[in-house]
């Protein structure tokens, strides 16, 4: 797609780019022969005028598995400006407008997106646009096709062009839902396309996305399956760890449409996924950091409870090598010094002999048995400020 091919040689309709032989997903080089088909249809939606010489051209279709990561995938790709003027539909039979038009429902139904915003990316012709404002939906589309553009908005739907990506989400935003159906297939970069969409949702957001189902494909050996058109299959596993990494939850996985469909509903939220990882450190590190200095600068001691490993990544992440020790009532770990950071390990008691201002929790496993040894057993009357599960700060105000 246009915004997303970079540095490619141009073969006829389709191009060899600069990440051709390693995986889109991973970025690994062990890409395995899956199935090489010689000769292939140089595309499947391009259908050539019935005037003139018959053009017959063929191409070698390679297609192949990354042994690190699973994905399966062509190792070529269709030329930038192919979806500009793209053109195919599978909205006439009945079949699947029945298909399209109870799933869409459900989708409105279930995540309750009745005069909610969703927008479809990739929306075609607009004709599942006219599903989802049946079942309530407020509805807005993208669509780089201008023929198909074209004819959404004549459906009286608003419709945006451009491709979507990292650096350039959707026009209008943010939305309450999304869909992207039989469009995930299609990207060079699949993990900008879902940064895309993610840039473009309000936080909880839900979403719809439909790929050709590839157990499908490997269940009857279908190798008419594979063409220039999908660049990317997806395996159910493969499809849930993409979503999960881009910061979805995966609510439910299933097959659609007689099995030739893999329908995944997700719900995004910016605290989870591998990038908020790298960005719940950086915020919950300047956070103590941060307690830690104020507290020593207004003359307040600050200890910390949990010699475990939770509490030894988190005080060596920000650098706490000067509080005043690490409470922990495992006597075998009392009168040594953490790794990283050195400070003294004492008991429980030591609370008495010793008082602090403030005692930082990092067994998060026995948060309650701990906080309910402090104010009752130990009658520790300072502020207890405790690890959030993904690692954000709570403050407990004193009792």
């Amino acid at each position: 797609m246009k915004s997303l091919a970079k540095h490619s040689n141009t073969i006829g309709n389709l191009r060899m780019s600069d990440n051709t032989l390693c995986c889109r997903l991973c970025g690994d080089a062990r890409l395995e022969s899956t199935l090489v088909m010689d000769p292939a249809p140089p595309n499947i939606s391009g259908l050539l005028k019935n005037e003139g010489p018959v053009n017959r051209r063929t191409i070698r279709l390679d297609v192949r598995r990354c042994e690190n990561c699973g994905f399966i995938q062509l190792t070529q790709e269709l030329d930038s400006s192919f979806y500009d003027e793209y053109v195919m539909t599978v909205s006439h039979a009945a079949t699947m407008q029945n298909f399209q038009s109870q799933q869409a429902r459900t989708f409105v139904e279930r995540f309750a997106l009745a005069n909610r915003r969703v927008i479809e990316v990739g929306c075609g012709d607009g004709n599942y646009l006219d599903h989802l404002r049946a079942a309530g939906a407020l509805v807005t589309g993208n669509e780089p096709s201008t023929p198909f553009r074209a004819l959404a908005v004549e459906r009286g739907h608003t419709v945006m062009s451009g491709y979507i990506g990292a650096n350039t989400p959707a026009q209008g935003g943010p939305y309450d839902a999304f869909v992207t159906r039989q469009v995930l297939e299609h990207v060079p970069n699949p993990r900008d396309f879902l940064a895309g969409i993610t840039s473009s949702l309000v936080e909880g957001a839900v979403g719809l996305i439909e790929v050709p189902c590839i157990e499908q494909t490997m269940r009857h050996q279908r190798y008419f399956d594979f063409f220039p058109d999908h660049l990317n299959y997806f395996t159910k596993g493969v499809l849930s760890r993409l979503l999960e990494q881009q910061g979805f939850e995966v609510l439910g996985l299933e097959e659609g449409m007689n099995g030739e469909f893999t329908v995944a509903f997700v719900r995004w939220s910016p605290r989870t996924g591998v990038g908020a990882l790298q960005c719940s450190l950086d915020n919950t590190t300047r956070e103590l950091q941060t307690f830690a200095a104020a507290e020593r600068k207004a003359g307040r001691r600050v200890a910390a409870w949990g010699a475990g490993g939770k509490g030894i990544a988190s005080l060596t992440a920000a650098g706490l090598t000067d509080l005043a020790y690490v409470i922990d009532s495992d006597p075998h770990k009392q009168g040594k010094r953490l790794p990283g950071v050195g400070l003294l390990v004492v008991p429980p008691s030591h609370l008495a002999q010793e008082p602090v201002a403030s005692i930082i929790l990092t067994a998060l496993a026995y948060r309650e048995e701990i906080i309910s040894t402090m104010r009752k057993d130990l009658r520790f009357g300072g502020r207890i400020l405790v690890l959030g599960d993904s690692l954000r700060m709570a403050t407990e105000a004193a009792a």
